[in-house]
């Protein structure tokens, strides 16, 4: 992995000054458009996410650092919560603290129990201890890891689903991880069998453009994690996450093109790149409602080989501690390419069918 975010409020005016206020659930600030680095030099690419506080005087919801960021917004009173929504505040509850520090841009290390919600996907091979890790996940249940599709319906896994060397079930998740290299690490590992895993049923490869799409699945683990500091879920959006302009991606892929994976857990903040320059870079368009591009535009910050399936996140608007899971690490051209972007499946449209196999509603 190369390392490997607005309810508007009024606006006061003193003495021709703007006062500053916070915007869109406390992550943003309404600010002059040229004082907003983050959006005036990007404009021409990310003008559609843009949100203005005051469109007419060029008054934005500038983007704050997430260390910045007010986590006091209330639900709206008498809102009806989905069941993932409500599962979402249960596990606030269940959080007694945790880890809350800055993202920081250009593929540095993660530190223990920061994210605790992630999850690593693989392969043991009969009469050996050692797991082949592949790919990444979210945990957002007790027993359902949230990953993608094609990590387990590629010619080469299909394959070693029926290859006698590996152990039935073949795959397995752990949990609560840091580097699994290591055992001195800020990490309580907990390793559970795949008992059952569900594809998405629109799940396809354009074999013209490399392209997938409704890349998702969700792996049934054979016994409930035990959620503490270094295990605990992050909550399904309950909207698209269009309005993020920068997400922070995890995993242990690779660090370059044709690279070793990273034994350590990695994290890195992306950039949203705009339908019309994703289609550019990549050659082929993307279905904007299911999936999202990101990448850097500054650096080589990217997601690589072994990072699929983990997650691209924000921090959740009302729980310091918890994180929205937006999109899901599907596919790339280069690994580390500046201004190159990879696409991600968005979680958003698929609530309804996660919610259906997870809490059978």
């Amino acid at each position: 992995m190369q390392v490997l975010f607005l309810i508007p409020l009024l606006l006061g005016v003193v003495l021709g000054n703007i006062v500053p206020k916070l915007c869109d659930n406390g992550t943003g600030q309404c600010k002059q458009l040229s004082d907003c680095p983050t959006i005036f030099h990007n404009l021409a690419e990310i003008g559609p996410f843009v949100k203005y506080c005051d469109e007419f005087n060029d008054i934005v919801c500038c983007p704050l650092p997430i260390n910045m960021q007010s986590q006091e917004q209330p639900f709206s009173a008498g809102a009806r919560l989905r069941k993932f929504e409500k599962e979402c505040r249960r596990y606030n509850e269940i959080r007694a603290s945790c880890r809350s520090t800055p993202f920081i841009v250009g593929g540095v290390k993660a530190e223990g129990r920061e994210f605790p919600f992630m999850a690593l996907l693989g392969q043991r091979r009969k009469n050996s201890s050692k797991t082949q890790w592949d790919c990444g996940g979210t945990l957002i249940h007790p027993k359902f890891v949230l990953t993608a599709a094609h990590c387990l319906e590629t010619s080469e896994t299909k394959a070693q689903r029926l290859d006698p060397n590996y152990d039935s079930p073949k795959y397995v998740v752990r949990l609560g991880d840091l580097d699994y290299n290591s055992n001195t690490d800020d990490a309580q590992p907990q390793d559970f069998l795949v008992v059952n895993y569900v594809v998405h049923p629109g799940y396809g490869e354009d074999d013209f453009t490399g392209g997938r799409f409704n890349d998702i699945a969700l792996l049934e683990l054979d016994k409930e994690a035990t959620f503490n500091e270094y295990v605990a879920p992050a909550c399904l959006p309950p909207a698209s996450g269009n309005e993020y302009l920068q997400v922070t991606a995890a995993g242990w892929g690779a660090t370059s093109e044709g690279g070793k994976s990273s034994s350590h857990l990695l994290k890195v903040t992306l950039d949203r790149f705009g339908e019309q320059q994703c289609s550019e870079r990549l050659s082929h368009k993307i279905d904007v409602r299911t999936q999202l591009c990101a990448g850097s535009r500054s650096s080589s910050g990217d997601t690589c080989y072994g990072d699929s399936g983990g997650p691209v996140f924000v921090q959740h608007p009302v729980y310091t501690c918890l994180k929205h899971v937006i999109g899901i690490t599907s596919y790339g051209i280069v690994c580390g390419v500046r201004g190159l972007p990879s696409v991600y499946t968005k979680v958003h449209l698929y609530t309804d069918w996660i919610e259906n196999i997870v809490w059978g509603e």
